[in-house]
């Protein structure tokens, strides 16, 4: 297949995802509060959001260099994709969930760029599972079954997914319920892509 075609679906399955995540906000009512009182001890540190937007171009690109390296765990992973989108859809709408985020960051470097990604990316809905977290578990779980990548590549997607995971926390974007959700839906989607082909 060439790799055209898998730009394509790429694109595709990134619009659609996009348009399925931000309509189900709309049907979304009365979402519950799932915070903690732990989720108050992990504090904010605002400089992790570039961390965090680190998971656009990573969803984006990982894919394509997989399916370079490895065409067959690829069409898995896609179907991966598939799974975790159905999974976290159907969350968002059975079951609603929001926590109210940080309004003081004007003290905090790095606090405007945060307070612009809460502004256009967050209407504090569609938190658990948090897709941040189950995406790039997808991720690191393929890069470790992906023999085709070197060492090196390995390194950069592993240590990229697991501070996209914990930046989720730091930003205040999501609480530990939605990252604990969000792992556990990534990994379930993973093995089940697997069991299926």
């Amino acid at each position: 297949m060439p790799i055209s075609k898998i730009i394509r679906y790429q694109i595709f399955m990134l619009a659609i995802q996009s348009i399925l995540y931000f309509t189900a906000e709309i049907f979304e009512k009365n979402p519950h509060q799932i915070d903690r009182p732990l989720d108050q001890k992990i504090p904010l540190i605002p400089l992790f959001v570039f961390v965090y937007i680190l998971w656009f171009p990573l969803i984006a690109l990982f894919p394509l260099h997989l399916f370079q390296v490895s065409p067959g765990l690829y069409f898995t992973y896609r179907t991966t994709w598939i799974i975790e989108l159905t999974v976290s859809i159907a969350i968002y709408l059975i079951y609603p969930t929001t926590f109210q985020r940080p309004t003081n960051l004007d003290d905090y470097p790095c606090g405007q760029f945060l307070k612009l990604i809460y502004k256009y990316s967050y209407k504090g809905l569609n938190c658990m599972p948090s897709m941040h977290c189950s995406m790039s578990t997808m991720v690191l779980f393929f890069t470790l079954l992906a023999s085709g990548l070197s060492l090196g590549w390995k390194l950069l997607y592993s240590l990229v997914s697991l501070g996209i995971i914990l930046s989720t926390l730091f930003t205040k974007q999501h609480v530990i319920l939605d990252v604990i959700t969000g792992v556990f839906l990534g990994i379930f989607s993973s093995l089940l892509a697997m069991a299926i082909l």
